[in-house]
């Protein structure tokens, strides 16, 4: 659990380092999401081809208008959102842009010294910019992938939920899996579909707020079928706005150390039982003997008596 905390710990972007995947709909909707998702693509690359068209007109009027302070910063904004929008391909367009550039300068500058030095300058710029933020960039979507990973394959339950509305942001499909659901089916819902135990719900969350550390909990859970688990859930992560937990199931553990108490329980009965009814043999077979003792006695003292009397009698014809 030490790994998977340390890999936590260091990605905290996007929801502390999920990944959202697109949520399955229903056919009518799912139409719809898709939609979204494509035009959200086409709407990056329209603001990139917005944002490098405008540059490049620019530097055409600026050029043309000996203006040559003010354009240079206009292709750093191109640079960035492709670094945004599409971190792997950063250099390339990076390498392209700044050509675009030079060739502008070279083109409609007049060959002007100081125009070209200037420039030849601004283009080393947006080469560095272009490359560090494309190697920033790819490390970051690396570590990402890499937490996706390590959740995915964990052999704990990982959830991420949102402290004010307490709703599931995340949940890897280990956890779901323990819980009976599609992992789709428990994002965006709230804490109480599957923690219904209100009160061990709010001493967690009152641990948590009180900034306690290693806050752990035994928790009920339910399934989707209704069936109550139990777990031991932990805090791995705590920011701000969300909690980042890891869960074990414990159902199995517990029912085998009831079965084993149980167990246990029977036996000691089984022996008081059997100690109670073995003394009370012993009881009975004490007076038993204590009887027959009692009937020898007055036998043998019947025998003496009658031995006696008959002696008396010889004695005294």
């Amino acid at each position: 659990m030490s790994a998977l905390t340390l890999y936590v710990r260091k990605f905290t972007v996007v929801r502390t380092g999920f990944y959202q995947e697109p949520i399955p709909c229903a056919e009518g909707a799912g139409s719809t999401a898709q939609l979204s998702k494509e035009n959200e693509k086409v709407l990056h690359l329209f603001v990139v081809t917005a944002a490098s068209i405008g540059a490049i007109l620019t530097t055409i009027f600026s050029i043309s208008h000996d203006i040559f302070s003010v354009f240079p910063f206009l292709y750093i904004l191109p640079v960035i959102l492709v670094v945004y929008f599409y971190p792997r391909r950063a250099v390339i367009f990076t390498l392209f842009i700044s050509l675009v550039y030079i060739c502008l300068v070279y083109l409609f500058g007049a060959l002007d010294p100081i125009l070209i030095a200037v420039s030849t300058a601004w283009f080393a710029i947006f080469i560095t910019i272009g490359v560090v933020a494309s190697s920033y960039a790819n490390q970051m979507l690396e570590e990402k992938a890499m937490i996706r990973h390590i959740l995915d394959t964990s052999q704990d339950g990982i959830f991420c939920f949102d402290l004010p509305s307490k709703r599931i942001r995340e949940i890897n499909g280990r956890c779901a899996h323990w819980l009976n659901y599609n992992r789709q089916e428990l994002l965006d819902q709230d804490l109480t579909v599957v923690w219904t135990d209100a009160g061990e719900r709010e001493r967690f969350l009152t641990d948590i707020r009180a900034k306690k550390s290693g806050v752990t909990s035994e928790a009920l859970f339910r399934r989707k079928d209704g069936k109550i688990l139990r777990f031991i859930v932990s805090v791995v992560l705590l920011t701000k706005d969300y909690i980042v937990c890891s869960a074990s199931d414990i159902t199995d553990t517990k029912i085998a150390d009831e079965e084993i108490r149980q167990t246990l329980e029977d036996l000691e009965r089984q022996v008081r039982e059997r100690t109670a009814h073995l003394e009370r043999i012993n009881e009975e077979l004490r007076a038993e003997i204590r009887e027959r003792r009692r009937i020898e006695n007055t036998m043998l003292s019947g025998t003496m008596t009658a031995t006696e009397k008959h002696s008396d009698e010889e004695e005294w014809p």
